[in-house]
């Protein structure tokens, strides 16, 4: 039996806008309400100085990722909780790996 299409999950695209979310610890709604843990904020390293606490509430400091996307359930609450609609998810098609099958015992 062989399998005519690529076996496996295929995971949502999430998009955070930067140009929106810009303080994302003022916020941390997303982080807060999704259930799975899929977003993380870390520093811009490039603002960093030497011996510097950086502050979370300056705008570009601090960026929100989705860094765990293979834990996403496409539930749309991250989407929902946000105030400014800078999170974006696009789930891909999820194809059906019918198994090609060959042989006399399945009358072919």
């Amino acid at each position: 039996m062989t399998y005519g299409l690529r076996m496996g999950r295929k995971f949502p695209k999430i998009t955070v806008d930067l140009e929106k979310c810009t303080v994302p610890f003022l916020c941390k709604r997303c982080l807060q309400e999704c259930p799975m843990g899929v977003f993380h904020v870390t520093r811009v390293m490039a603002k960093e100085e030497r011996l510097k606490e950086m502050d979370p509430r300056i705008d570009g400091n601090y960026i929100l990722y989705a860094t765990r996307r293979d834990k996403c359930t496409a539930c749309n609450i991250c989407i929902d909780v946000c105030p400014i609609d800078a999170i974006k998810i696009e789930v891909p098609k999820q194809e059906s790996a019918k198994p090609k099958v060959e042989g006399e015992q399945w009358g072919q």
